[in-house]
């Protein structure tokens, strides 16, 4: 079946209809066309048949630019991110960028956008167009795949078709999620295209900014990410949100069962999560109400290949059919257990563990909230890493009976179930697991975490806001910072408390601090060990955040921090 985008849209489409929100603007259809039309003239002058398309700050004419190109018959490279470092390794595909900044790269070609060649196009068939993704797969290094736009196409129509009682209702499409990967294109832009219903542009960042949008549309869906969905549930007593969510739509990792639940809980419907990959786009789904059972997609074909991993054959594939690395168990024909990737199930000293299998045990603990277990070398021999998030007991646990005690509690519940040469080697306790937006585990990150020797004060009562997070911490007395820091009277060290004020704006802001002023900064008072501190972290302006350590009127330490570009 071809593809152009006037029967692109199921159904008739009104030409006043509106298909995107920017901002105040409600933009119809035919404006939408107009628009594509005239970038479409422009694009079409462009030498070479392959662009990097990199708008990373305006949705709308992202879209414009996206569809245009397909128009004008060139393919699309989309990077995640595009500066000097990374933008060599795009050099052997394309020099050519369309773009709304202002880069300086030397040896690429910005696409003048400002020209004037008309509206009138004669919209024509897209289905052979390439669209080029970059995924990190397994490995963590960037890998190219290619997609065409009739894989997309085909994906968009299953998607319609399956959710149309929910699409006929005419909601507004609201997202957590950039179109630079798989996901984010298919549901932030190309399903509530195909589908016809509006689209509203600005991108979600923080609980608030989900609230408001509750408040401007009469019904939303959201499409997001399990990291997005934690971070509402985790503080979910701070939030009321209004009833007018039909669907949430999640895909890049597993969500957990009980962010899956807590979601039910605040909007009344159960995530619909989606499992595949950018190389086989959708292959199953579920939704946690029902069952941890996966079912295949009805314009999809599985089978098992080698090791019981999945074989996944459709339209939407890149390659047909294609072998991935998730391990299953067929339940029927059309719907399994997933068991995780097969690159997770390791020998130690000859025994095989799946570390899939191992996070389920951990994050039933009574004491833990997220578990993240990992493999690393020590002393030549493979053994195993955990970094655990702890829910409230288990915080209760560690300030009253320390650490020790608690990881002693850890490594005596999992004997019962792996043998001893299995048990976890390194186990370190933070605040938050790392993630990046498409809420897969940032792998280095991890890594580093289980490396470090600085252990994260244990945080209670947390407030987090979209431009502040307070919580009392607890530096517990066998952390490494403590030990010589004085002899017989420990403190914690100044350049420790610094350490957390930047750990954390990273970690809930997003902002990775690596130069950075620091002014009006004052110790008063000094923290001892074991004693609660309540700490406030507040963003003042774009790169401005202040700080403070206190305890009633007790002030241990305050300043502010300016971030520079």
């Amino acid at each position: 079946m071809s593809t152009d985008i006037n029967k692109f849209f199921i159904g008739n489409i009104a030409p006043n209809r509106t298909v995107f929100y920017r901002g105040a603007h409600a933009i119809s259809y035919v404006e939408f066309s107009s628009d594509v039309a005239r970038f479409a003239n422009i694009f079409a002058g462009i030498d070479g048949d392959t662009v990097i398309l990199f708008v990373p700050d305006d949705i709308y004419l992202f879209c414009v630019y996206f569809m245009a190109l397909m128009q004008a018959g060139r393919d699309v490279v989309l990077p995640a991110m595009l500066n000097m470092q990374n933008a060599q390794t795009l050099r052997d595909t394309t020099n050519t960028i369309v773009t709304n900044q202002k880069l300086n790269l030397d040896g690429f070609d910005i696409v003048d956008t400002t020209q004037n060649r008309g509206n009138d196009w004669n919209f024509c068939d897209m289905d052979n167009r390439r669209i080029y993704f970059f995924t990190s797969g397994s490995t963590g290094t960037p890998k190219k795949i290619c997609k065409t736009f009739h894989n997309l196409a085909a994906e968009v129509r299953q998607h319609c078709k399956m959710q149309s009682a929910i699409f006929d209702t005419r909601p507004v499409m609201v997202a957590s999620i950039a179109p630079y990967h798989m996901y984010g294109l298919l549901w932030r832009f190309l399903i509530p295209l195909g589908a016809g219903i509006a689209i509203d542009t600005n991108l979600i960042f923080t609980p608030e900014e989900l609230q408001a949008a509750q408040n401007k549309f009469e019904h939303i869906l959201f499409a997001t990410t399990p990291s997005f969905l934690d971070s509402i549930t985790k503080y979910q007593n701070q939030y009321v949100f209004k009833n007018n969510c039909i669907g949430i739509f999640s895909s890049g990792s597993l969500l957990d069962a009980k962010t899956s639940n807590a979601a039910f809980e605040k909007f009344g419907v159960s995530p619909f999560e989606v499992f595949g990959s950018t190389e086989t786009g959708g292959v199953a789904y579920r939704q946690q109400k029902n069952g941890v059972l996966w079912t295949v997609f009805d314009d999809v074909n599985v089978s098992l290949g080698d090791d019981n991993c999945i074989v996944a054959d459709s339209e939407f594939c890149c390659v047909r059919p294609y072998p991935m690395s998730d391990v299953i168990e067929m339940q029927n024909a059309r719907q399994f257990i997933l068991h995780g990737r097969a690159d997770r199930v390791v020998k130690i000293a000859e025994e095989r563990i799946s570390l899939p299998e191992y996070e389920e045990k951990l994050n039933v603990h009574k004491f833990v909230e997220r578990a993240v277990v990992t493999t690393l070398s020590q002393n030549s021999r493979i053994v195993i890493g955990c970094v655990l998030v702890l829910n409230d007991a288990g915080r209760d646990f560690i300030i009253s009976n320390g650490r020790r005690n608690l990881i002693q509690n850890i490594k005596d519940y999992l004997a019962a179930y792996f043998p001893n040469v299995a048990l976890p080697r390194k186990i370190r306790i933070v605040n938050v697991i790392p993630m990046n937006t498409q809420g897969k585990i940032l792998k280095a990150e991890v890594a580093e975490i289980l490396r470090s020797k600085v252990a994260e004060p244990v945080a209670k009562n947390i407030i987090k806001t979209d431009k502040s997070w307070a919580a009392d911490l607890v530096f517990l007395d066998d952390a490494e910072y403590f030990k010589g820091h004085f002899d017989g009277y420990p403190i914690l060290p100044g350049v420790i408390q610094l350490h957390f004020v930047m750990r954390f704006i990273r970690l809930f802001f997003g902002t990775d601090a690596r130069a950075y002023d620091i002014s009006k900064l004052k110790f008063s008072n000094l923290i001892l060990p074991n004693t609660t501190v309540h700490f406030e972290l507040n963003k003042c302006g774009d790169n401005e955040f202040s700080f403070s350590y206190e305890n009633g009127d007790i002030k241990y330490s305050a300043g502010k921090i300016v971030i520079k570009e």
